[in-house]
């Protein structure tokens, strides 16, 4: 697997150097000069580690590792802050503090950089296994909030996802409209079953032809039935 690295550092001539040095080692190297490329490039990236210039303009580097922390798709990311000022105790236990896992002030000891970002690296541990709920040709991950069918990606909204999880979770079973409302609106007595209904009706859409395995029972409520859409 190909360690993917982010460099967020806009002296371009020190980005280079360190780009340079970063490839040697086998690591793919993404260098953005400001944080707004940064930010747009990093969902598409999917990290290992970000080198982070603690000065940019736009946000001070503690919150952007604070950000980086709360954000589900780089929570477990490692995280290197670079600063441009003179060894200060107090700055780097404030980004320790944010969240980093180490801190480089400047001038750069690269040998120490790539030593210490090994290690890390090393050590790290693998992230967990995404778990994955199989339906036929449907398939559903909480905790990316995705689902595709036949390969493909649906965009859900929040309720159609969490009736869907609710049926792929249970399959085969009847979930009467009443489970559904005290499960997705926690039993608000506002919503009724023609909520529900309008709700399956535009999750069966967007699953296509397997949106036919959302079986009415009529009188009762639906269940999510075994079977192919062809």
């Amino acid at each position: 697997m190909t360690i993917r690295i982010a460099l967020v550092e806009p002296d371009l001539g020190l980005a280079r150097a360190l780009t340079a040095l970063l490839k040697a080692e086998g690591w793919g190297v993404s260098s953005y000069p400001t944080l707004g490329r940064f930010f747009d490039g990093i969902t598409k990236l999917e990290p290992n580690a970000v080198l982070l210039n603690m000065q940019l303009q736009g946000m001070e580097g503690r919150e952007i590792l604070r950000a980086l922390r709360a954000n589900p798709g780089t929570r477990v990311t490692l995280l290197i802050g670079l600063s441009v000022n003179a060894h200060s105790k107090d700055e780097a236990v404030a980004a320790f503090t944010a969240g980093a896992d180490e801190y480089f002030f400047k001038p750069l000891d690269t040998d120490l950089l790539v030593v210490r970002l090994r290690s890390l690296i090393a050590r790290k541990p693998a992230p967990p296994e995404e778990e994955v709920f199989v339906h036929g040709e449907i398939s559903v991950c909480p905790a990316s909030h995705s689902c595709t069918v036949a390969g493909e990606k649906i965009r859900l909204t929040k309720l159609e996802f969490g009736l869907l999880m609710q049926f792929i979770r249970n399959p085969q079973r009847v979930l009467t409209r009443g489970n559904l409302i005290d499960s997705l609106w926690r039993g608000d007595v506002n919503t009724g079953g023609r909520a529900v209904d309008r709700h399956i009706s535009a999750l069966r859409a967007k699953l296509g032809g397997d949106g036919r395995l959302l079986e009415t029972v009529v009188g009762v409520g639906y269940r999510l039935v075994s079977g192919s859409s062809k």
